[in-house]
């Protein structure tokens, strides 16, 4: 086995193909890294001439210029291959080393235990906790299962294997998702793309809901990087809107309409006592009150709106898979059902596209209604999928001196702080006791 550093070329070839491919670990991204004047590589292992082994390493220092060597959502491997895996981690740590790193990072893209939708284990199916003790056998430290919000561990993400077009895509959701999906159709809510002269409207309507939602987004300036040094197929930045004189012009046409056919058919009632016709009446009648509370909800939106952006989303597309980094709905507009749409028709485009996952990326709640995210969790659930946990990050010294030196002197700060934090108290409790003396 020979270790490598690999063209661009070689490594999208190779992690194109690879079912642990992500949009992490893609020559996409490692463009943008380089933009933003990340230092990466690429590696690989060959055996026989063939690559078995390849990844996208990155290498941040902090102030004090302690500095780590990453290979997030990899490397990409057979880990079932023993001895590949050994030599793959002793010629990582060398290269770290070599790079002045003190520690290597590894997070392989790989299951620990099969779940369902759920989230209830089946290692029946799969079952990698014999990796673990592997990789721990080899220097490294299992960071444990909580849930990552940096690099994400915990997914919701639906197969499109074996699904033949649009309506079984949609029938393989439940009632509730049907439902909001074609009101939202039928509302006039639609998908646009945003490009740098339209990236305003996408950060506006992101930054919203991220300060409404609670969740963490990225700077104006990283979103306008992305679509410089990106392809518009690997990024996608995308809007749900609606144009709102449209809609309540649309409301009110219906309105009229069935108000009008309610009318005659509350006159033929009375004329003939016809029960079908009654049975008609209470049907049209729920409609007619239906379009009169549309008509109500939107007030506070007046015609001068013009196009609303109701939500945005960042979504990934990369070599089997289509991810929906992060994002959501804007308050204001959640009666129009805007994630829905934006899920909706990106799981087309993956469909239609020859994506054979859908990972709705980032899942928490899984384990009960009172956990954070769980409302997320149930959103997503209804499109149908499975949860995936995957087998979490692991951390290695390969500069053992400063490794060790670094978590002493973090341990001993973080001590300071503590003990500082508590002076005030400390300093009102020894003044009552002086006083009671």
């Amino acid at each position: 086995m020979e270790f490598v550093i690999l063209s661009d070329a070689d490594f999208e070839t190779f992690a194109k193909g690879h079912q642990q491919g992500s949009f992490i670990q893609s020559v996409d991204l490692m463009r943008f890294q380089r933009a933003r004047g990340q230092e990466v590589e690429l590696f690989g292992v060959r055996r026989g001439g063939s690559l078995i082994a390849a990844g996208k390493l990155v290498y941040t220092a902090n102030r004090i210029g302690y500095k780590i060597c990453d290979c997030a959502k990899g490397p990409l491997m057979d880990y079932s291959d023993a001895a590949a895996v050994s030599f793959v981690v002793e010629q990582l740590k060398k290269h770290a080393a070599s790079k002045k790193a003190a520690e290597l990072r590894i997070s392989p893209n790989v299951r620990y235990i099969a779940r369902d939708e759920e989230g209830a284990e089946h290692p029946e199916v799969e079952d990698n906790r014999p990796l673990l003790k592997s990789l721990e056998s080899q220097g490294f430290k299992h960071q444990g299962f909580d849930m990552n919000f940096a690099n994400i561990n915990w997914m919701f993400i639906k197969s499109l294997d074996g699904i033949a077009d649009s309506e079984e895509l949609i029938m393989g959701m439940n009632y509730r998702t049907r439902k909001a999906i074609r009101k939202a159709e039928k509302n006039g809510v639609y998908l646009e793309q945003a490009t740098l002269e339209t990236l305003d409207d996408f950060y506006n309507a992101l930054s919203t809901a991220g300060d409404e939602k609670g969740f963490t987004y990225r700077e104006r300036e990283y979103y306008e990087q992305l679509l410089r040094n990106t392809s518009d197929e690997f990024t996608k930045l995308m809007m749900a809107k609606i144009n709102i004189p449209e809609y309540r012009a649309s409301i009110t046409e219906r309105l009229d309409a069935e108000s009008k056919v309610l009318a005659d058919l509350k006159r033929e009632v009375e004329e003939t006592g016809s029960k079908k016709k009654a049975n008609r009446v209470k049907v049209v009648q729920d409609l007619v009150d239906s379009y009169e509370r549309s008509l109500k909800d939107i007030e506070r939106f007046p015609d001068s709106v013009g196009v609303a952006t109701v939500a945005a989303i960042h979504f990934a597309c990369s070599g089997d898979e289509l991810v929906c980094v992060i994002g959501g709905t804007v308050q204001d507009y959640i009666y129009f059902n805007g994630a829905t749409s934006l899920y909706w028709g990106m799981l087309l485009h993956a469909l239609n596209n020859g994506y054979s996952r859908y990972n709705f990326y980032g899942t928490f709640g899984i384990q009960g209604q009172d956990e954070t995210g769980h409302g997320g969790y149930e959103f997503k659930k209804g499109f149908g999928g499975e949860v995936v946990q995957l087998i979490g990050d692991f951390v290695a010294p390969v500069n053992p001196v400063v490794f060790t030196a670094y978590r002493v002197a973090r341990r001993l700060a973080g001590a300071a702080q503590t003990v500082l934090a508590k002076l005030p108290e400390a300093r009102k409790l020894l003044g009552k006791i002086r006083s009671k003396n």
